[in-house]
């Protein structure tokens, strides 16, 4: 199974492109074990990762929400302007 992730700004640069493909066994997984997940497997993104927001099929989603492979996953980071 896999979780393909749309990453956005600065993760984007940092993981290489605008989408990330993740495998694991879970079909489910909570948005922080996610995001744990995830700064497993990019630890140089990880300070990053534990601050974005997850959006879930196009709606911000909360830490205790669950998401699976079949679910539109997008990691959108903390963004500053002027």
């Amino acid at each position: 199974m896999k979780y393909h992730i749309q990453v956005f700004a600065g993760l984007a640069e940092l993981l290489g492109g605008p989408m990330i493909t993740v495998p694991t066994d879970q079909e489910t997984m909570t948005i922080t074990a996610l995001k744990s997940l995830l700064s497993e497997r990019f630890p140089e993104a990880a300070a990053q990762l534990q601050s974005s927001f997850v959006a879930r099929n196009q709606a911000y989603a909360a830490p205790e929400d669950v998401v699976s492979i079949h679910d539109e996953i997008a990691i959108i980071p903390p963004v500053s302007g002027g």
